[in-house]
């Protein structure tokens, strides 16, 4: 079996691969030739060479502006193969946001599977286990925050702006104001990263593409409240 990993933490990612590949038979899984990369454009050049991989694992924060959903995206726009793509990520299953986005990762670009740096040793060893014999794995703490945010009442969620959960409504105004990353991250007192995943899960909310046409909806959706208010005071 070939595999790709890919992350830019170079010493962890080259550990890893060696860890793996030593550990195959104990996997259960054949032999394992991984060859570890540490750039999204280094990823998208080894799964168009022949052979390709057999499996991908892709970590979501990468060089540049490859952060969150973004990174997958764009793997699987250059991966015509449909070559299979693990998440392995260090986001947490406790923070919303981030669990939005390993939603985006399984629903919109078709992820085999999710992999916790995170998480306990011998779960991460059992997920492995059970992705390179074939199966779509998730871990159980990821499954039980899709089914708590799945189950939520309807009527609590239609009170949310366009369907923005606060913490994201806060966040879609100030691009509508037109604030920078940077402003923003020190106006809500995040990373400029956390700011570049909330967005993509803003956008993808919203189906739009980009910043501008976020701001538009935002703004259309305030002055649209704005005229109710006046309407109920008149």
């Amino acid at each position: 079996m070939k595999i790709l990993w890919v992350d830019d933490h170079e010493i962890l990612c080259v550990a890893l691969s060696e860890y793996v590949q030593t550990h195959a038979s104990e996997l259960s899984a054949p032999p394992i030739d991984i060859t570890p990369v540490f750039t999204l454009a280094s990823a998208l050049e080894e799964v168009n060479k022949t052979p390709s991989p057999d499996l991908v694992f892709l970590d979501l924060n990468l060089d540049g502006e490859n952060r969150g959903a973004t990174t997958i995206e764009r793997f699987q726009a250059g991966n015509p193969s449909n070559i299979p793509v693990v998440v392995c990520t260090g986001l947490a299953p406790g923070n919303d946001h981030e669990v939005e986005i390993l939603r985006m990762c399984m629903r919109d670009y078709a992820a085999r599977g999710i992999l916790l740096k995170g998480g306990a040793h011998k779960k991460m060893f059992i997920g492995l286990s059970r992705i390179l014999g074939g199966e779509l794995w998730i871990p159980e703490e990821v499954l039980l925050r899709f089914a708590c945010s799945t189950q939520a009442p309807s009527a609590s969620r239609n009170q949310h702006h366009l369907g923005l959960s606060p913490r994201e409504w806060d966040l879609a105004r100030c691009i509508a104001r037109g604030l920078s990353g940077k402003q923003i991250a020190r106006e809500l007192n995040v990373s400029e990263g956390h700011v570049r995943q909330v967005s993509c899960v803003i956008y993808d909310k919203l189906q739009v593409r980009n910043r501008v046409e976020a701001a538009l909806r935002v703004n259309a959706e305030l002055t649209l409240g704005r005229g109710a208010t006046d309407k109920g005071s008149s």
